[in-house]
C-alpha cells in the first residue's frame, strides 16, 4: 500500500503542476530580424579668411591686402616709422553648417623684435573676442552662420621706432612677413 501511496502523491503533484500551468497565461518571446539604413549628410565646412578658402589643416598663406594706412607723410602704398593703420581680417563662414571656434595668434614687435609693427588694439564686429596674451579667440555660432554674418576683425597697428634712427638698405625688399605675422586656426565648436 505504501508503494501505491507514493505513486499517487507523485501523480497528484504532477497533475497540480499541469493544472497550475494551464490556468496561468503564458507569454512567448520571439525574435525577428530587422535591418535599418541610416543616411546622414556630412556637414559642409568652408571658411574664407580674406577671400582665401581655408579647408584643410595644411598651412596656407593668406593675403592681407585690406590695410588702411595713415599716409600723411609717406608715399602712397608705403609705410615708414611712425606710420599707423588698420588691418582688416574678414572671417566668412560661406556655406559652413557647423559652429566653430577660431583663434588669431598675432606675432608683432612685442612678441618678436624682428617684426616691424606693433598691434595697439584689436576689435571684432561680432564683439566676441577674448584675449589670452597675443592670442585672440572667438566663436562663430550657428545662428551667426545662418544669419550670413561675417566677423570683421580690425588690428590697429603702428610702426613705432622709439625715436631711434633706422638705417634702411634701399636695395633690400621688405617681405610682408617682416611687418607682422597672423596665424589663424579654426575648429568645430565643442559644447
Amino acid at each position: 500500500m505504501r508503494k501505491y501511496k507514493n505513486v499517487i502523491i507523485i501523480l497528484v503533484i504532477i497533475l497540480a503542476c499541469f493544472a497550475y500551468l494551464k490556468t496561468k497565461t503564458t507569454y512567448t518571446a520571439y525574435e525577428s530580424e530587422t535591418e535599418a539604413n541610416v543616411n546622414s549628410e556630412i556637414a559642409d565646412w568652408k571658411i574664407k579668411v580674406n577671400n582665401t578658402l581655408v579647408t584643410s589643416d595644411i598651412q596656407q598663406e593668406i593675403a592681407i591686402d585690406t590695410i588702411d594706412w595713415d599716409e600723411n607723410h609717406t608715399k602712397e602704398g608705403t609705410i615708414s616709422p611712425g606710420t599707423s593703420g588698420v588691418i582688416t581680417i574678414t572671417i566668412d563662414p560661406t556655406t559652413t553648417q557647423v559652429a566653430f571656434d577660431y583663434s588669431l595668434e598675432i606675432i608683432d614687435q612685442t612678441v618678436n623684435p624682428d617684426k616691424t609693427l606693433t598691434i595697439t588694439k584689436v576689435e571684432s564686429s561680432l564683439n566676441n573676442l577674448v584675449q589670452e596674451g597675443n592670442i585672440y579667440r572667438g566663436t562663430m555660432s550657428l545662428k551667426d552662420i545662418k544669419d550670413n554674418k561675417k566677423d570683421e576683425i580690425k588690428l590697429y597697428a603702428i610702426w613705432d621706432d622709439h625715436g631711434q634712427d633706422i638705417e634702411v638698405d634701399p636695395t633690400e625688399i621688405t617681405e610682408p612677413s617682416d611687418l607682422l605675422e597672423v596665424n589663424f586656426k579654426a575648429s568645430q565648436k565643442q559644447k
